[in-house]
């Protein structure tokens, strides 16, 4: 009997085809997360079309956090509809948008994950510190996803204090991450996800195709190795930390 995951963040409506029932054949559920009001109306679409459990959010990705303005009403209308909130967060590494729209794109999605009580997917890169302020400054009770986790051991340490869930993408399985690699080792077991980021992040030895949900058993067999978990074992593990995240018990 083939092993399942979770697929925890999974841009399905970004991809350029359909994809056929061998894609998900490892899949438990999938999560299709937006980064805009178009990309989100499509995650919600695609959800509701899929044979496979899937769930998804709405959100706006902090490269157009400028555009929160025009985006903010039909955004909110999502929210209500959504399973979860974002992509959200801070991308200091790019600047697309500037700091300060950042920051009030980020709070206005932990305004609506506190307020609905809704799970929030967080992007976090080069901006550990201030995600982490953030956080802590606004003490959302709602379960918080930090979105492929690329932090080292002290900021995995850091950010296992506020309880949040840490989703590991392909990027762990790449020869250049051994920080990565060993900061897995310092994740809350119970607090461990998985994702593919599709059609991004393709783990090895497929990188340089575009990624796909069953690809995750290759993140999922390099974690497994971290940590010296069998692989039955690390399945029914996340796919229970999953569920939890969304209160959704099987």
């Amino acid at each position: 009997m083939e092993i399942k995951w979770v697929d925890t963040h999974c841009h399905l409506q970004l991809l350029n085809k359909n994809l056929d029932e061998n894609h998900y054949k490892n899949i438990e559920f999938l999560i299709i997360p937006g980064v805009d009001v178009e990309s989100s109306s499509k995650a919600k679409e695609i959800s509701s079309s899929l044979e496979v459990e899937s769930y998804w959010s709405a959100g706006l990705h902090p490269h157009d956090a400028k555009l929160l303005d025009t985006q903010k009403h039909d955004l909110e209308r999502l929210f209500v509809e959504a399973d979860l909130i974002g992509e959200t967060g801070l991308d200091f590494y790019r600047n697309l948008s500037t700091k300060e729209e950042q920051r009030e794109n980020f709070l206005f999605h932990l305004e609506f994950s506190k307020q609905l009580n809704k799970p929030i997917i967080i992007h976090c890169r080069d901006s550990f510190q201030d995600t982490y302020d953030l956080l802590v400054e606004f003490n959302n009770p709602s379960s918080v996803i930090l979105h492929s986790w690329t932090g080292g051991r002290k900021w995995t340490k850091r950010f296992r204090e506020l309880d949040v869930y840490f989703s590991i993408s392909g990027i762990v399985t790449y020869e250049t991450a051994r920080d990565l690699q060993l900061s897995v080792q310092e994740i809350p077991i119970n607090r461990l996800l998985l994702e593919t980021d599709t059609p991004y992040l393709t783990p090895m030895p497929l990188k340089g195709e575009d990624n796909r949900p069953n690809f995750i058993e290759h993140t999922a067999s390099k974690i497994s190795s971290l940590l010296d978990i069998d692989e039955k074992k690390l399945s029914e593990i996340t796919i229970r930390n999953s569920r939890e995240l969304l209160k959704r018990q099987s």
